[in-house]
């Protein structure tokens, strides 16, 4: 059973709002992403407002009937199923990322689905497909500044490859979908759920590669293992200007954050200027531009926007805001072949330290040109490389030549900014998508070595020793 949230984020303490599969007899449940594989339950449901649906009681059980259309909708617009609107009584007081899960019931609330009875019984509950299919990512912001840290969730990034509806920013061969430039906010598959012609990573094959578990998933449940406390955002929240109203030491962007916004990187641009660090565990990142409507149309906040296929003036351009661009490296994803992805795999290529003394190197026990991260595939799927001529960054480490890959660059690790004794205005870029997958595999060869890494640049850029 198919939903969304109709606003990908939300203030701890107010409503929030999710739309529902059209005709469709159901229940609802509440989960929090903590530090396990399994999905954290919640709480109960507290329905405050409904629209075209209705509910009733049987003990203990809510069971909820919507009405409406069941006619396919687009991709490109505003779904308007049924909504349901939980009341703040089932928020948590800290920010957090929720997950809400529809599971079909028959007349006397009783599960009919797998999931379902997992549901009733207490059972684990998982991200990934299938059970992912009935869910909605929703992101509870603090209601003033808890953390030192801001991790913010590319929700764009999601939809711009979920085909649901019939189209996204990408041809997809699986469905038989072409590629558009425009796609709605207000659809399920932006974080769970997605459809998509994305070929099978086959270095994770549980989830798939552009939803929340395959990447975002992995890193929480890691800074919740190291007991580092962030605030979670969403990248529409980045967009309407958050890091201008507040006193963060440091940004977090990790897995595919892809797709930015102007406002979006003008926001992240003051925050460096204004001496706050960027953590970037992140490939491909800010390489394509979008915006989320126009100003007071229908469609603003509510859709995205594909304005190019990479920045430009000059080309790749917000390698002035992070240092890196996938325009300099490069990605291997495989090749449509006779109806199939093939040639999905990589060959076994890591990092070579550089700069060993460096301090994002404290602790890992690295030689300059030692290599790690190259039985892991730590590079790739795609990652980022340094502009040519050079552009000031600060190069700790980087791949062999991508040869044969997309682009065919180099992968980059390191530091674009001036570096003092006061960790200032700085962003490290990790440069490849795969950093949080290693981060979380602790039978990963290179897992130490990528773990200390990302704690040493936590700990230096929230001002603390190493």
């Amino acid at each position: 059973m198919k939903i969304y949230a109709i606003d990908t984020s939300f203030t701890s303490g107010q409503s929030f709002t999710i739309g529902v599969q059209p005709n469709s007899r159901f229940s609802l449940a509440i989960y929090r992403q903590e530090n396990s594989q399994a999905l954290a339950s919640f709480s109960g449901i507290n329905i405050q407002a409904m629209s075209q649906a209705t509910r009733r009681h049987i003990g203990k059980k809510c069971v909820i009937q919507s009405a409406g259309s069941s006619t396919p909708m687009r991709f490109d617009v505003d779904w308007s199923w049924p909504t349901i609107t939980l009341a703040p009584s089932v928020v948590c007081p800290i920010s957090g990322v929720y997950v809400i899960v529809a599971y079909e019931v028959d007349a006397d609330g009783n599960p009919t689905t797998d999931l379902g009875r997992r549901i009733v019984s207490g059972s684990p509950v998982y991200g990934y497909p299938p059970d992912s299919d009935n869910m909605a990512l929703v992101i509870c912001r603090a209601p003033t500044q808890e953390a030192s840290i801001a991790y913010v969730i590319p929700i764009a990034t999601y939809h711009a490859y979920n085909s649901i509806g019939g189209g996204c920013f990408y041809d997809d061969h699986v469905h038989g979908t072409k590629s558009a430039t425009k796609v709605s906010l207000r659809r399920p598959g932006g974080g769970f759920g997605c459809q998509t012609g994305e070929p099978t990573d086959p270095y994770d094959r549980e989830s798939q590669r552009q939803q929340f578990t395959h990447w975002d998933a992995k890193f929480i449940r890691w800074l919740i293992a190291q007991n580092i406390a962030v605030d979670f955002y969403t990248d529409i929240d980045l967009h309407a200007g958050f890091l201008d109203r507040t006193n963060y030491k440091c940004m977090l962007s990790v897995g595919h954050h892809e797709y930015w916004s102007h406002a979006m990187r003008a926001s992240v641009s003051r925050f460096i200027q204004n001496k706050g660090n960027v953590a970037v565990f992140s490939g491909n990142t800010c390489f394509r531009p979008i915006d989320f409507g126009a100003y007071r149309t229908p469609g603003f906040m509510k859709e995205i926007n594909k304005l190019a296929d990479h920045w430009s003036s000059p080309d790749y351009n917000e390698s002035q805001l992070l240092g890196l661009s996938y325009g300099y490296g490069g990605g291997k994803w495989g090749d449509w072949i006779d109806g199939a992805w093939r040639n999905t795999t990589r060959d076994p290529i890591g990092y070579s330290a550089q700069q060993a003394g460096h301090w994002v190197f404290t602790g890992t026990g690295l030689q300059n040109n030692q290599t790690f991260g190259d039985t892991d595939r730590l590079v790739g799927y795609e990652a980022d490389g340094v502009p040519i001529p050079g552009n000031g960054f600060n190069v700790l480490a980087k791949s062999p030549r991508l040869a044969g890959w997309d682009v065919g660059g180099v992968g980059v690790m390191g530091i674009f900014g001036t570096e003092t004794a006061k960790k200032e205005g700085l962003v490290f870029n990790c440069g490849t998508t795969d950093w949080a997958r290693v981060l979380l595999d602790s039978s990963a060869a290179s897992n130490a070595i990528v773990s200390r890494i990302t704690r040493n640049v936590l700990r230096a850029f929230t001002g603390q020793t190493l």
